[in-house]
């Protein structure tokens, strides 16, 4: 039981780290480039780091709340400080980040990532699947619920959502990169599964396995 309440107060901490870490990395690119347009604006956005890593070690549950935690800092900045969509924006960045983080974490987990010998690789492209849900819900944030509730002409709209999808698919490759060079670096996983994520327990089969093709 003791161990049991070791392991979860460490997932809850390495969970909560992820949720810093992505505020702290949106912080500091956000201001790097930032468009306003008075509804809306669109700026640099790495803050998925967080969201992927926790996903990619903590399974879907982890994914989503380190997601959730992660667009707090985006939801204020477009919806109070670049942009002013206000709680509209502050509600809908936290759930579409936790979209990403729950579908990486579902699919890092069914597909068995870690055993992998092309981990690096399917850690890139499994990043990249698991921005099409946010995908979708950010098409009807900017076509739907921003024309209905505060009437933004949607010729305007889709070229913004446009704009702002194109810039995150760069962000997404990014970052697919990231998250498959530290997948493929053992003493990031050991460092991780020593202090923070017990790896062996949230995947079928540890990291010490014999690896799949």
């Amino acid at each position: 039981m003791q161990e049991y309440k070791m392991l979860r107060s460490k997932f809850v901490a390495f969970i909560a780290m992820m949720g810093a870490l992505g505020n702290v990395l949106f912080a500091l690119s956000a201001p790097l480039l930032t468009v306003t347009g008075g509804l809306v604006g669109i700026s640099i956005d790495l803050s998925h780091v967080g969201t992927i890593i926790a996903a990619m070690l903590g399974g879907p549950l982890a994914g989503a709340v380190a997601g959730a935690i992660v667009g707090i800092l985006p939801g204020i900045w477009f919806g109070y400080v670049v942009g002013g969509a206000g709680v509209v924006a502050l509600l809908c960045l936290p759930i579409g980040k936790a979209l990403t983080g729950a579908t990486a974490g579902i699919l890092f987990k069914t597909m068995n990532v870690l055993e992998r010998n092309n981990k690096s690789l399917m850690a890139a492209l499994i990043v990249l699947l698991s921005y099409i849900p946010e995908m979708l819900f950010t098409i009807m944030y900017f076509l739907v619920l921003l024309p209905q509730i505060f009437g933004l002409p949607l010729n305007v709209a889709i070229a913004i959502c446009v704009m702002v999808i194109a810039k995150a698919w760069v962000e997404i490759a990014i970052i697919g990169t990231l998250a498959g060079a530290l997948i493929g670096n053992n003493g990031f996983l050991e460092f991780m599964n020593k202090h923070f994520v017990p790896i062996p327990v949230l995947y079928s089969h540890g990291t010490s396995k014999t690896s799949k093709p």
